[in-house]
């Protein structure tokens, strides 16, 4: 619980070192070209020049490692969780070992193919929250209907899991490319050329839906979606979670204070940066 509660409370500073260089360099270079700029010119402005290079250093080292992290935790879940479970049961450990790194070797092929790509999504932190939409509206379905219900069975997991990132695929990579550019071209036929309006329409093309109203539509679906499964289809027995002993879950005596805490920050960061 205070693991938990100490990730969430680290987890809200995210935002904030995330989106406050922004807002400064808004304010600071309002006439940017490009909001990959911004960033970048806040931190020649700010740092003396013999130091420019040392951040440099620094950012290249922090992308480094957070790559590295992401590429060797992906190696893991795909060697024990997938490779070792469903493809080779029988597999030894230096089997599993160099099946990973064979994997590791694809996806990093893969990430190098696939960066240039996105070198003009626009903002990168927002490409990859809406990329991130693919995976986590559907987890976030299964932990909260998994321990709000208990006949819900486990193939209304897999269904909803199916089902939230290949609607969430076809809404944001399909359908909305197609209603947007049929607005662009629309207003651009009306003789519509000012970039401020065609951004304003772009940006409404997709019945004025942000991914992020995609995502809670998606939310709400694929709990419905599970909930009739878990109608029709329930478990014989409803699930009882057994306490092994292994780790000692007394509850810790501030866990709603600072839960409720924690709570009243995201609402008041939400409410400030709105």
């Amino acid at each position: 619980q205070k693991g938990l509660l100490l990730g969430s409370f680290i987890k809200i500073l995210g935002p904030i070192i995330v989106v406050l260089p922004g807002i400064i360099a808004y304010h600071m270079f309002p006439n940017l070209s490009a909001v990959d700029q911004a960033y970048p010119q806040l931190v020649s402005a700010v740092l003396p020049p013999a130091l420019l290079g040392f951040f440099a250093a620094v950012i290249f080292g922090a992308i480094l490692s957070s790559f590295n992290s992401v590429l060797n935790s992906s190696v893991t879940l795909f060697g024990i969780d997938i490779y070792k479970q469903h493809i080779n049961p029988e597999a030894d450990e230096a089997t599993v070992v160099n099946k990973g790194k064979m994997f590791g070797v694809v996806l990093a092929i893969g990430a190098m193919v696939i960066a240039p790509f996105i070198a003009n999504a626009g903002s990168l932190f927002d490409y990859l929250q809406e990329i991130n939409g693919i995976y986590s509206i559907p987890i976030l379905t299964i932990i909260v209907v998994g321990y709000l219900t208990k006949r819900v069975p486990a193939i209304a997991a897999k269904i909803g899991l199916l089902s939230g990132s290949l609607l969430y695929i076809l809404s944001q990579f399909f359908l909305k490319p197609h209603y947007v550019s049929e607005a662009l071209a629309a207003a651009k036929a009306e003789g519509i050329t000012d970039p401020n309006t065609l951004s304003i329409i772009e940006s409404q093309g997709y019945f004025g839906l942000h991914y992020l109203d995609v995502m809670a539509i998606l939310f709400v679906l694929n709990v419905l979606i599970m909930l009739l499964i878990g109608k029709f289809y329930p478990r014989k027995e409803a699930y009882t979670i057994e306490y092994t002993k292994q780790v000692d879950i007394q509850p810790w005596a501030y866990t709603k204070p600072i839960g409720a805490l924690i709570v009243l920050l995201v609402a008041a960061i939400y409410i400030y940066f709105r």
